[in-house]
């Protein structure tokens, strides 16, 4: 019999202009490779990570810091182009930045104050106080402008997006579809990425829309407790919560530069019972991505699209488990597979 017929290639699209996001980051990556002075082997992005780098490993002071400039920029020939304040340095290096959120939340975890309650000095739950409180003169308590507790959230969008700037990262984002896999001596196909499992395969029938076009991304989400102050007798339970993008191949999946941490939920306590309060943040950027999505532009096709996200596996110890998924692992039925 003769083989099937091969599926042509798809012709790449025109060229197109990046969107604004993506414009910004680029233009300032190229401006910022030129050399710090004629002749140069560092560029000047170099010399200003290096210098900056040397900024927070030694706690130096913006004084210290401008002093540091001023001295450098004294022994570079005329023509240099390294900053000679903070400020011209920010401001250089404003679109690599990633923002991050600092919401305010009730002390026993009840709710975030946040969207209708952003406004709110006491919990409207269970009546505590958003801000530390300090006894005056008459027996009173007077509210100071410090919270009790700050949840901080990393947006990982504009993080998965900074993967599609670069060609390289780029066209690994899409190996879950177009990559090789690879088969066992009897010819059965290999478990060696989430792709290959049912699950991935049960959401392509359900949704062949979001799965049709290979850069839109699946994640994975991650948290576990661990004490900040080590093995130390003080008693803290810190949770951090990762996005993993899952498009990317076996060999860079689990790569540290590829986990992004989403969120940071304080302690002392663990969130316990409350978890999905915290987690309030990271669900309404997925809902927003999966039903709007967000313009990214793909370095590899010079194409801007409009990317969707979806939460698609968890990776958690036990305990984690029973936080995130409510299921009770200390019981008689611990196991979430067998029961």
């Amino acid at each position: 019999d003769s083989p099937p017929p091969q599926e042509e290639p798809e012709e790449p699209g025109e060229p197109e202009e990046p969107e604004p996001t993506a414009k910004a980051f680029l233009d300032m990556m190229a401006s910022a490779k030129k050399p710090l002075y004629e002749g140069a082997n560092i560029s000047q992005l170099d010399a200003i990570a290096q210098i900056l780098s040397d900024k927070c490993q030694y706690s130096t002071t913006r004084a210290g810091f401008e002093a540091n400039l001023k001295t450098f920029g004294n022994m570079l020939p005329e023509g240099h182009c390294l900053p000679k304040s903070m400020h011209e340095t920010r401001k250089l290096l404003g679109s690599l930045n990633m923002d991050y959120e600092k919401i305010h939340c009730c002390p026993k975890g009840c709710l975030l104050f946040w969207k209708q309650y952003a406004d709110d000095k006491y919990c409207s739950l269970c009546g505590a106080s958003r801000y530390h409180e300090e006894p005056e003169a008459d027996g009173q308590k007077k509210q100071t402008k410090v919270p009790v507790k700050i949840l901080r959230y990393l947006p990982f969008i504009k993080r998965i997006q900074r993967l599609y700037f670069s060609e390289e990262t780029a066209t690994q984002m899409t190996w879950h579809k177009k990559g090789k896999r690879y088969a066992d001596e009897f010819g059965r196909k290999k478990m060696g990425h989430p792709s290959d499992g049912k699950a991935w395969e049960n959401f392509d029938e359900k949704h062949p829309d979001k799965a049709a076009d290979a850069r839109n991304v699946r994640i994975a989400i991650a948290t576990d407790g661990f004490n900040p102050y080590g093995m130390s007798s003080a008693s803290y339970s810190c949770w951090p919560v990762f996005v993993i993008p899952l498009n990317l191949p076996p060999g860079v999946l689990m790569q540290r530069k590829f986990i992004f941490m989403s969120l940071i939920i304080p302690g002392p306590e663990y969130p316990g019972k409350n978890l999905s309060v915290y987690m309030q943040p990271l669900v309404d950027d997925l809902h927003h991505s999966w039903h709007n999505g967000t313009w990214t532009y793909d370095r590899a096709s010079k194409q801007n699209f409009l990317m969707r996200i979806w939460y698609h596996y968890s990776m958690h110890d036990l305990p984690g488990y029973a936080l995130f998924c409510g299921w009770c692992t200390a019981g008689k039925w611990p196991c979430p597979v067998c029961r």
